[in-house]
């Protein structure tokens, strides 16, 4: 029981485009075998390993690959049988491990934030310095979605450990350190069937995770006001009085050194206007690449 051979042939083989579309190849095989009990799986597995696999290229046209196949019994006696493939630009092309490559998509749109500089980077305060509170604004939003797929559940626990709740430790595309989060939108089971010349029709496990980026010009650090009720003198921290000798019932701007400004003075975040930080950093290029649609 074993194929004898098999030929392409061009009976029922077609080629069809649309603009804006991909081209669709159809080719076809005529296999012989030498016992009506020969397999189906014996069959494919000999295709195979003649190159026939997810993701080969077509012999005329190489940017379209093999995507779906069908293998239709020709006659009665069981001794022919036809091997159809089609041939298309796959929206997810198998990786070398066989499962499916990362897909990158785009989004965006509006979300309300707080304010508190104007567009020069200039505190926003009343006239007598005080900073006005609960103020918000309109800011465009930008997020990166992934899918991507892990071989095993270590490597995705792994993955989840390292970047799930993070920002990005270095320039990622064309932005900058620490102004991407990372979330871990959600992650499940997928299973696919085997066409590689040599486990074909096995059944391979995978886990497809759904990964989302969010983008914060502010570099997600928390920014609150240097101002208090107390402030440094000597080195040591003293209640901020008035000019009638009493304890200041509003806080006053404070100087990075922990003293207070002059009266009417604007108020500065902390840390000389950095703020600081809040949430673990991670390298995402080496967990996810670079995030781009069309790779160079």
């Amino acid at each position: 029981m074993a194929v004898v051979s098999y030929q392409r042939i061009l009976d029922g083989a077609s080629l069809s485009g649309k603009f804006a579309e991909s081209l669709q190849a159809t080719e076809r095989w005529q296999v012989r075998v030498d016992s009506p009990t020969t397999t189906r799986l014996e069959i494919l597995q000999t295709l195979a390993s003649g190159g026939i696999v997810w993701g080969a290229s077509h012999p005329e046209f190489p940017e379209i690959k093999a995507m779906e196949f069908t293998l239709d019994s020709e006659g009665r006696e069981g001794m022919r049988w036809i091997f159809t493939v089609k041939y298309y630009i796959p929206k997810r092309a198998p990786k070398e491990n066989g499962i499916p490559e990362d897909v990158w998509e785009r989004s965006g749109g509006t979300a309300t934030v707080p304010v508190f500089r104007d567009t020069s980077g200039v505190s926003i305060t009343n006239a007598a310095g005080d900073p006005l509170e609960g103020l918000e604004r309109e800011r465009e939003e930008m997020t990166w979605s992934l899918v991507k797929c892990y071989e095993t559940d270590q490597a995705f626990a792994t993955a989840e450990y390292a970047y799930a709740g993070k920002v990005n430790s270095a320039d990622w595309g064309a932005y900058g350190a620490k102004t991407w989060k990372c979330y871990l939108k959600s992650a499940k089971r997928a299973s696919l069937s085997i066409l590689d010349g040599d486990k074909d029709g096995d059944k391979l496990d995978y886990i497809e995770a759904h990964w989302e980026f969010r983008y914060d010009p502010d570099t997600w650090k928390c920014k609150p006001w240097d101002i208090g009720f107390s402030e440094l003198v000597s080195s040591e921290r003293k209640t901020v009085v008035g000019s009638d000798g009493r304890p200041v019932k509003q806080p006053v701007a404070l100087n990075s050194n922990g003293t207070k400004k002059t009266a009417g003075s604007k108020p500065t975040v902390i840390n000389n206007g950095d703020g600081v930080d809040i949430y673990e950093t991670a390298n995402f290029n080496t967990g996810f690449g670079t995030p781009v649609f069309i790779p160079t």
